[in-house]
C-alpha cells in the first residue's frame, strides 16, 4: 500500500484503504458507514453508496455519481472504492482497487473552450472531451496504487457501468516520481544533451511542472473527442488490437498538438510537445509488451515515425537522437507532420461510410529503420533502467 502523509483527520481514511489491501472487505464496509456520519471532508451519499456496492457488489450504484463528480467532498478530498482493470501485455487484470487523495485546480484549459476548437476544427463534436483531474495521491492500493499501478486512471477502467463517460484522474505526485526518476535517466541515454536538456526542462521546472503535465493530459483527451470520438470507438470494438488503439493514442497526442498551438503561445505550446516526448521515449516506448503488444509502445514508433518523416531529427555520431531545432517554438514545428496527418485522419473518419472503414483507415507504414532505430537507440540503450516497468 501506498501511504502519503498530508494531515491527520479523527476518522481516518487511510484505514479503510488498508482493509481493503488485507482483503477484510466487512471491516471496511463498516468504517465506510462510520466516514459517511462523521467525516465533513467527503460526501456522506458516495460513501454510502460505496459501501452498499461493496456490500452487495453492485458497483452500477456509484455510476451516475463517477460521471457527475459527485465523490469530490469539501476541500477537493475524495476517496474511491471499486474493481479497476489494467491491461499489460495484451491481459487484462481487474483487482478490487482504492484511492484516496485531494484534487487540485483543475479548471484551466477550460473545458468549453476546447469543445469550441473540436467543432472548429472539425464541424462536429460528437463526444463531450473528458475531463482530466490531476490530484495528489494520499493513499491507495491494487492497480490505482503508486509506483505498482497507473500514475493516469482512464474512467473506463472502472468498474462502474458507463464509467468512460467519467473524469481521468492524473496522479500528479506519482507522474513526477516517474519523470525525475528513471524516464529523466532514458531521456538523457536517448538523446543528445542539449536535446535531452530542452525536452526536460518544463518537467524540472518547479513552478510549472505539474501545470504542463495537466495541460498535457487535457488536450490529449480532446483528441481523443475528436472524430467520431474514443467511447464510440470502444463501445463499437474497433480497437480491436494493440495496433488500432496505438494509433488512437497518436492520433490524439497529435490533435493535443494541433489545440495546444491553438490555445497557447508557441513557446509554451512547445513546451507540452516536450512533456509528451518525455512521456512517450522516456516511459512508455519502454513497456515490457514492445512494439508487438503494447498499445503505448506502439504510439510512441508512430510518433518517432512521424518525427523522422517530418526531417526534425537526426541521429547523432554518438547514436543519440537530436533535434534540428533547439527551440520550444522548434519543438511545436517538429510535430507538424503529426498535426497534419492527425487532422487529415480524423476528418477522413467522420466520412466513412461504414465504421468498420476504420480498420484500414488505422494503418500506419512504419519504416524498417524507425523501428531499428527505436528498438536498438530507445528500447535496448534503456533496458537496465526499466526491467521492472510494467
Amino acid at each position: 500500500m501506498t501511504v502519503i502523509l498530508l494531515h491527520e483527520q479523527k476518522l481516518d481514511p487511510k484505514q479503510i484503504i488498508q482493509n481493503i489491501e488485507e482483503n477484510k472487505i466487512a471491516v471496511a464496509i463498516e468504517k465506510l458507514r462510520q466516514q459517511a456520519e462523521n467525516c465533513s471532508e467527503l460526501p456522506t451519499a458516495w460513501l454510502l453508496n460505496t459501501a452498499d456496492a461493496l456490500e452487495n457488489n453492485d458497483w452500477s450504484i456509484l455510476s451516475q455519481g463517477f460521471i457527475n463528480m459527485d465523490f469530490i467532498g469539501r476541500d477537493g478530498y475524495f476517496l474511491i472504492v471499486a474493481p479497476y482493470r489494467i491491461n499489460r501485455q495484451c491481459q487484462s487484470e481487474v483487482t478490487l482497487s482504492a484511492l484516496y487523495g485531494k484534487m487540485h485546480d483543475n479548471s484551466n484549459p477550460s473545458i468549453e473552450h476546447l469543445e469550441s476548437l473540436v467543432r472548429e476544427k472539425f464541424g462536429t463534436l460528437n463526444q463531450n472531451v473528458t475531463r482530466n483531474l490531476s490530484f495528489t495521491e494520499i493513499a491507495s492500493c491494487g492497480n490505482v496504487s503508486g509506483e505498482s499501478g497507473e500514475a493516469f486512471i482512464v474512467p473506463n477502467g472502472w468498474a462502474f457501468p458507463n464509467s468512460i463517460y467519467g473524469p481521468a484522474l492524473n496522479n500528479a505526485r506519482e507522474q513526477k516520481r516517474r519523470f525525475l526518476g528513471s524516464s529523466y535517466e532514458c531521456i538523457r541515454k536517448v538523446f543528445e544533451p542539449e536535446t535531452a536538456n530542452l525536452l526536460l526542462a518544463p518537467l524540472d521546472d518547479k513552478v510549472n511542472s505539474e501545470y504542463n503535465r495537466h495541460v498535457d493530459t487535457q488536450v490529449h483527451e480532446a483528441g481523443h473527442a475528436s472524430g467520431l470520438g474514443f467511447n464510440f470507438k470502444d463501445q463499437q470494438n474497433l480497437f480491436q488490437n494493440y495496433t488500432y488503439a496505438g494509433v488512437e493514442e497518436w492520433r490524439a497526442d497529435s490533435l493535443g498538438f494541433e489545440f495546444a498551438a491553438c490555445i497557447l503561445p508557441a513557446e509554451q505550446a512547445g513546451k507540452l510537445v516536450a512533456v509528451n516526448f518525455c512521456i512517450r521515449f522516456g516511459l512508455d516506448a519502454h513497456r515490457l509488451g514492445g512494439i508487438e503488444k503494447d498499445v503505448d509502445v506502439y504510439a510512441s514508433l508512430i510518433s518517432l515515425e512521424h518525427l523522422f518523416q517530418n526531417d526534425a531529427i537526426y541521429i547523432t555520431k554518438n547514436g543519440q537522437l537530436a533535434l534540428r531545432n533547439l527551440s520550444y517554438p522548434g519543438l511545436l514545428q517538429a510535430v507538424e507532420f503529426h498535426r497534419a496527418q492527425a487532422l487529415s485522419l480524423t476528418r477522413r473518419e467522420l466520412n466513412l461510410e461504414s465504421h468498420t472503414g476504420l480498420f484500414s483507415l488505422y494503418t500506419v507504414d512504419i519504416h524498417p529503420s524507425t523501428q531499428s532505430v527505436f528498438q536498438g537507440l530507445i528500447r535496448e540503450r534503456c533496458q537496465g533502467i526499466w526491467a521492472q516497468l510494467k
